[in-house]
């Protein structure tokens, strides 16, 4: 998923494997462009769609000024809840009835700076570990598809005296300030 789109689908399923059953959102993570549509269609179970909002007795993961969105429970094969986004930012979403099973996803709406978005910066209160550990999940994955992924980030470099350099240009910098010494500067990227 290398940019957003006009308009993107999300399947909604129920997978049975053995003696496990698991509960999806496929893909976790959606990008649309401002005004884009995302469409999510039943293949089995009976799931919602449902952003978390105060106005669906959630705590607010999505832009602030947003309207509530739900699809209400879907229990027939391929019937389909859409949903146009018309403002910039990151939308954590949930299926109601397995939120508990880590049945949450995201859709990222243009391509908004990451540390202003409050679906990144909050964690819930009142919510089990499950659904905090799935909430970290999809925000690395937020920011990865956004190119803020720490890994691709940091850069390795020699500065000519034979001491390694690291550099995070996303808020930290080390340096060795030739004295063996070592420096540490946060910067904002």
């Amino acid at each position: 998923m290398s940019e957003p789109k006009a308009s993107r689908e999300v399947v909604v399923n129920t997978a049975r494997t053995g003696g496990s059953t698991e509960y999806h959102f496929d893909p976790h993570v959606t990008w649309v462009e401002p005004g884009g549509t995302v469409t999510w269609r039943l293949e089995s179970g009976t799931h919602t769609a449902t952003a978390y909002h105060p106005g669906n007795d959630q705590p607010r993961l999505v832009p602030e000024g947003t309207d509530a969105w739900d699809s209400g429970t879907m229990s027939e094969e391929g019937e389909t809840f859409e949903h146009t986004f018309e403002t910039e930012g990151v939308y954590h979403y949930l299926c109601t009835p397995h939120e508990q099973f880590g049945m949450m996803a995201t859709v990222i709406v243009g391509e908004p700076h990451l540390e202003d978005q409050r679906a990144l910066q909050t964690m819930p209160e009142n919510k089990p570990e499950e659904v905090h550990g799935k909430l970290e999940e999809l925000n690395t994955m937020v920011r990865e598809i956004m190119g803020e992924g720490h890994e691709e980030e940091e850069a390795h470099t020699e500065d000519g005296h034979g001491h390694e350099e690291e550099t995070h240009t996303e808020e930290e910098t080390h340096t060795d300030d030739g004295h063996g010494h070592e420096e540490e500067t946060h910067t904002e990227a």
